[in-house]
């Protein structure tokens, strides 16, 4: 169903667990952004236990956003024109604006009125100190160091705190960044209502941590050592900072049901949080979906990112019923016998699968195509060649990349592979002058690169990666590998 100016739907919110309301403010015709039509949707200052019905039409208005950063305003938003089918249509009003909108993203379940509704629990006279701090020019001291008292990020490698009594002296805080845990302050960097909604904490050693009486909404932790962790009512996300398999016990409320997880390479199934919201896996090189539907069965969201990697069993992602948003990138190992079908996932609307075997590919298309409010992008299929040739190909990313030149990305390839293959064979059989050959080939691996034009700061970090990962990988000292990283250096000019 196409939206139409003036219409006002519901929709149901995870978070809250009652219903919010928008309205398509204007249709906006086709930009530089998408060759189609846009829906401007406008948010609603509007919850309920049940839907909205048409009775309460006349009495709505918009929601004006404030929240921590936002200056007082509407919350506009470009969206496709097709309407999801959870949102279900109430009826029709005079468009409360027109005013013009350049923000994009997709249909909102009323997430910002949750995030408006936790902001307007903080007691009033907080939030004004919030405001005045954002403008104020001063300075306090954190840890002997001068910090603004506008500052919203504390790291402690750089702003040094004994206690979290220190950090009262800002505001605004919003991010904690710890690389070591203050005594005693693991549940008391921000007290409950939050503003500290973002943390990081790294070599914390602890066994235990209870993060209840904080209002972590999104939460970055070691869990080396840990074994037993409790989340505040808001904490949305917890992501873990170590590669591999956890042996922690994570107690959520409603065991999960507002929770994302995202893991490093390996993860042990928790079945604790049968109610588990989403799960992101990143670094992906060999990942079984074998018996994971039956774990977390309430599932709304899996993204899976490869290293590249493969796929096992791909088949048993069928089994999540209830999956609203699916996506895998640079992930194989899978055909089209293994795509879900819309009968087996009746409830999927965001639909993502980028750089993946080409039958699959072709049949996610053919399955997917034609279902009303999908969402589906599938991009990139990858032919068997492709595979055998790209699977260790660190500038893989580059082929098909909109910048950069298709020969660019087949040259970088091969200088990677020939750089990889003649360092190798140094290594293993090293003459009298094995380092001098070796800076010669990494001088001709640099020029190769110095000869592109289009290298920006992500490409100059593959680059580098690219050759660390080589000297990373050779065996024995024999080849003086700081040097040949300062030769690197030396040379390129990009």
């Amino acid at each position: 169903m196409k939206a139409n100016a003036g219409e006002v739907y519901t929709v149901y919110n995870e978070y809250l667990k009652r219903y919010t309301a928008c309205q398509v403010a204007y249709i906006a015709p086709p930009d530089t952004v998408s060759k189609e039509s846009w829906a401007v949707v406008l948010s609603l200052d509007w919850v309920g236990d049940a839907p909205l019905t048409a009775e309460e039409l006349p009495h709505l208005r918009p929601l004006y956003k404030d929240f921590m950063y936002w200056s007082r305003d509407l919350h506009l938003l470009r969206v496709p024109l097709e309407v999801p089918p959870q949102y279900k249509l109430v009826g029709t009003l005079p468009s409360f604006t027109d005013q013009s909108c350049r923000s994009y993203g997709g249909w909102s379940d009323g997430y910002d009125v949750y995030l408006q509704i936790r902001w307007q629990a903080i007691p009033e006279e907080r939030r004004r100190a919030f405001k005045e701090a954002m403008e104020s020019e001063e300075k306090t001291e954190i840890g002997g160091i001068p910090v603004k008292v506008s500052s919203h990020r504390v790291t402690d490698q750089y702003e040094p705190f004994d206690s979290a009594l220190e950090l009262k002296a800002l505001p605004c805080l919003s991010t904690l960044i710890c690389e070591r845990l203050a005594p005693g302050s693991a549940g008391d960097f921000c007290g409950k209502p939050p503003f500290v909604d973002e943390v990081t904490l790294l070599n914390h050693g602890q066994r235990t941590l209870d993060l209840r009486d904080t209002g972590i909404r999104k939460l970055m932790l070691d869990m080396t050592g840990l074994e037993e962790l409790w989340l505040c009512e808001g904490t949305e996300q917890l992501l873990f900072q170590n590669k591999g398999p956890d042996a922690c016990a994570i107690h959520a409320p409603e065991d999960g049901s507002g929770l994302t997880l995202q893991f490093i390479g390996e993860y042990r199934p928790h079945t604790e949080l049968p109610n588990l919201r989403g799960l992101h896996g990143i670094e992906l090189k060999d990942f079984d979906l074998t018996g994971l539907a039956a774990v977390h069965p309430h599932l709304k969201e899996l993204r899976l990112w490869g290293a590249p990697g493969n796929l096992g069993n791909f088949s048993a992602v069928g089994g999540f019923r209830e999956l609203t948003n699916l996506s895998t990138f640079d992930l194989f190992g899978f055909g089209a016998a293994d795509i879900p079908t819309p009968e087996q996932m009746p409830e999927l609307r965001w639909f993502w699968m980028t750089s993946l075997p080409e039958t699959a590919a072709k049949a996610a298309k053919q399955l997917w195509k034609g279902k009303p409010g999908m969402d589906l992008r599938i991009t990139k299929p990858r032919k068997p060649e492709w595979l055998a040739q790209n699977l260790d190909n660190p500038f893989r990313g580059w082929d098909g990349a909109e910048h950069i030149p298709a020969a660019a990305a087949k040259k970088a390839a091969n200088q990677y592979r020939k750089t990889r293959s003649q360092l190798m064979k140094l290594a293993a059989e090293p003459g009298e002058d094995a380092q001098a050959q070796a800076l010669e080939m990494v001088a001709a691996y640099t020029q190769t690169f110095n000869k592109m034009g289009f290298i920006e700061t992500e490409e100059r970090d593959e680059i580098y990666m690219a050759l660390r990962g080589i000297l990373d990988a050779l065996p024995g000292d024999t080849l003086q590998k700081d040097s040949l990283i300062e030769k690197f250096d030396e040379l390129r000019d990009f």
